[in-house]
């Protein structure tokens, strides 16, 4: 997270949108009560909910990295791991 955002959100910074895109799939999304009371608006600002993922196999995972940082995405991490069962996103601390 950038450093400032959760101020900011806490001050009433965030969309309108934010609120109306968790309402059309945050019955999917579990939040770990760990988080900030400000993340359900910064994970559903429509800012950052597009484009960012990746999804590979596990036995390729190193490759796909070195092809982002080769680019110059550094930062680039995996971030969770698709398991069998109902559709649900769980987001933690």
């Amino acid at each position: 997270m950038l450093d400032g955002v959760a101020g900011m959100a806490r001050d009433g910074f965030v969309t309108g949108a934010s609120g109306r895109n968790w309402l059309g799939y945050g019955a999917e999304v579990e939040l770990d009560p760990a988080l900030p009371a400000v993340a359900r608006d910064l994970l559903s600002d429509p800012q950052t909910s597009g484009g960012l993922l990746v999804s590979c196999d596990a036995a390729v995972v190193a490759e796909v990295l070195a092809v982002f940082r080769a680019q110059g995405f550094e930062a680039a991490a995996v971030i969770g791991v698709v398991k069998p069962g109902p559709a649900v996103l769980r987001v933690v601390a």
